[in-house]
Formats: C-alpha cells, structure tokens, sequence
C-alpha cells in the first residue's frame, strides 16, 4: 500500500497521525511504541516493561481490527495504571477501536479530576462514576463524529484502573477480563472478573426485547444469538453491548459498562484482558497456564496470542482466524528481578509501584468467596472447553439511505436504555 495518512484524535483533542500501512500491518509487531500522554503519563501501545506485556496479531479477516494501551501514571498520578482492549466489529470497526484505545482515556482521566477523592465518597466510588461518565461521553461524542461510520460498527471494550491493591474492572462486550489467583496449595486458579455480553442472557435479553429488537440466530450460527433492528435483516450483532452501533442504540444495545471491583492480595498474581479472539478457543485456565508458564515476562501476552492463533488452526482449519490481542499486568516483582537488576534498574522497578501489591493488604476473606460463588463472574463452561467455531460479531450491514440518513443528521438523540 501506499503512505496514505489519515488523522485520528488524541491527547487533549490534538491529532497523531498513522501511516494506512501501519494501521494495516498488525500481523504480529515486536516492536515498542511509547507517547507521552498530557499529564506526564506514559502511554504504551506496543512492547513491554517490568510489569506488562502486550501483543497482537491480525487474523485472516483484513485489517486488525483490535486495539490496546497502557497508561502508567495515568491522569499523573504515579501509583495509578490504566489498560484497556478494544475489539472493533463492522465496515470501521478497527477506526472505532483505535479511537476508543486513544480517547476514552483521556475522558476518563478528566471525569476522575472532576470528582476529587473525598474520605466519604471513597476512592473505588470516584472510579466508578468517572468509568460511567466518560463511558457515556465517549459513546454520544463517537456518534456525532461524521469522519468514523459507526452505525453499523462498533466497538468492545475490556478496561482497568489499578492503584495498589485497588483493582476496578469496566467492560461491555465479549472481551474479557481474567485474574489469575494462587490456591491454599499454591496451584493456579483463574478468576474471571467480566460478564460475556451476549444477547440471550436472560436480563440483556429483556432489555433489548422491551425495546423492541429481535434476538435470533442464524441456520448456519444456531448457537450464536444476534440483535436485530426490529423490520429489517440487518445488523446482526452478537453482543449486547458496545461503543457505536448506533443503528441498535434505540433497541436495547447499549454503551454502559458493567464495573465491578476487587481488593488484591499477595495470592494474586496477574490479570489478562484479551480480545475474544483468545477467548474462542482457550480457556480461561489455559490463558493462566501459558501466562505463568512463560520464561519471561516480556513474551507472555505473544506467547498467548500464537497458542491460540495454533489452536484455530488446528481446530478449524481453512477458517477465517480472528484477530487476538492480550495485555498481561503483573502485580509482583519478577522472580530474582532484585538480585539480578543493576542500579538503574532498580531504580526504575521503584519509579512504578502502581503495579505492586501493598504488602499490608489482607486476605481475600469474603471478596473471593462472593466471586467464586458465581455473582457477576462467568465460570468455563463446556463449550468453552470444547471450542467454538466464531463467526463474525456483525454479519449485514444497513440499506445504504439508512446507513447515509445517519451520518447526515446524528443530530437525533437515541432513547436512553437503563442498563439491567
């Protein structure tokens, strides 16, 4: 291809640009790209560090269409870390990933300075709120932006805020979010802490059937539910939530996000947020098993993206493979890291305790037992021990008009929809 550029928002509503062939390329990049965000933050797309791992692949669909980033010493605080992973769907599905992966977290930066930390409010409060907020301000701002078409493409969205053993979790979509926690005989045990949003859970379902959408499947898909506008075939998404698709918003899809928190404690050891590409065919305890099982930090999330890119192979041969993207986020110092590590790096292992774990945290008590008792957390279930045949998350794209009548006037507000 040729160096075509085009623009995209960043930092402050500033612009960076990208090279098409860059944004074309992720068929598995090791190299390092690292920005300086507003605030001092150092915002990782690509690469490593001491305490995180981040990697993606294109599949065999296109471009990649899957987004990550690391904010350390987010909104310029230096014990607090931002990630998220982004999974476009739809015709600009990677142009609304890559624009979440660049704005969202600035938004949400912003919403948590509007709300300074008060001892009655609580610091987890103030996270949440500013998830909700900027969340919504993203979604309504994407769909009066003309230069994305977004009505029929979308995008999920997995995300996290870590400040020492405070960890938030807000995710809409079917990109998931998985701890991995040491048992009472040290064994690997993986906590999932994000709900799959798909369309026929019972209280998404509701929400969508009284808004009037329709939940089928297709012939071909009979296990795969979709969302449908009500008089039409079309789109066809198999969420329930996302940022865009706003050919749906008035018939129960929504762009808020499910949060949840967890207090960590020195039996946990890491978290992975992963694309469903990785989800579709490995479990959550394999993602655990190869993460912990990798030589060296560094490699793990590449390490978890070509094990599962093997698996479709081998599964699903001649199939149309999905893109994966995976950040890993460790919350201990590496084994030996001290002994080994020279004077400068230790000093830089201290310059970023957002990823340690106080040592004066306590034991998991009831925290644990709420999650591994069911609650909003999602266990494996067979079919995720078996597999599945993933097919594409939108299948029809609108009538052209209806497609065009809604970059010409998004002026018309979509019905506001409660989230169950």
């Amino acid at each position: 291809m040729g160096a075509c550029c085009t623009k995209d928002h960043i930092h402050g509503g500033g612009y960076m640009t990208y090279d098409r062939d860059e944004r074309d390329s992720n068929a598995g990049d090791d190299g390092e790209e690292v920005r300086r965000g507003d605030d001092g933050e150092t915002v990782r797309l690509r690469g490593s560090s001491a305490f995180t791992s981040m990697f993606t692949q294109r599949g065999r669909k296109g471009v990649n269409q899957d987004s990550m980033t690391i904010w350390e010493d987010f909104s310029g605080e230096k014990d607090l870390v931002f990630c998220g992973v982004f999974d476009g769907h739809g015709p600009s599905g990677h142009r609304v990933a890559r624009y979440a992966r660049d704005v969202l977290p600035t938004k949400l930066s912003k919403a948590i300075k509007k709300h300074p930390s008060k001892p009655e409010d609580g610091l987890v409060s103030i996270w949440e709120a500013a998830f909700e907020e900027s969340f919504k301000e993203f979604d309504q701002e994407l769909g009066y932006d003309s230069s994305i078409d977004c009505f029929c493409s979308g995008a999920t969205a997995v995300t996290i805020i870590k400040q020492g053993e405070h960890l938030v979790v807000a995710n809409l979509g079917d990109s998931r979010a998985v701890l991995c926690t040491r048992g009472d005989k040290h064994q690997h045990i993986p906590i999932q802490l994000t709900v799959d949003h798909k369309p026929n859970i019972p209280c998404e379902a509701e929400r969508i059937h009284n808004s009037h959408g329709r939940i089928t499947a297709e012939k071909e898909d009979p296990d795969i539910h979709r969302v449908w506008v009500p008089d039409a075939d079309y789109p066809g998404l198999a969420m329930s939530r996302s940022l865009g698709d706003f050919c749906l918003k008035d018939y129960g899809v929504i762009s808020n996000p499910q949060i949840s928190y967890r207090n960590l404690t020195r039996k946990d050891e890491f978290i992975v947020l992963a694309t469903d590409g990785v989800w579709d065919v490995l479990t959550n305890k394999q993602v655990i098993n190869i993460v912990a099982s990798a030589k060296n930090r560094s490699t793990a999330a590449k390490l978890v993206v070509k094990l599962a890119v093997r698996e479709w192979k081998r599964r699903f041969p001649g199939s149309m493979i999905d893109d994966c993207a995976v950040i890993c986020v460790f919350f201990k110092n590496p084994p030996m890291l001290m002994k080994s590590m020279t004077s400068v790096g230790r000093r830089n292992v201290r310059s970023h305790p957002e990823f340690a774990v106080s040592r004066s945290c306590k034991s998991m008590g009831n925290d644990r037992t709420r999650e591994e008792a069911g609650g909003s957390v999602n266990r494996d279930s067979s079919k995720e021990e078996q597999g599945i045949c993933r097919s594409n998350s939108l299948t029809r794209g609108p009538p052209f008009s209806r497609a065009l009548s809604h970059n010409l006037k998004m002026g018309k507000s979509c019905r506001e929809v409660e989230a169950c």
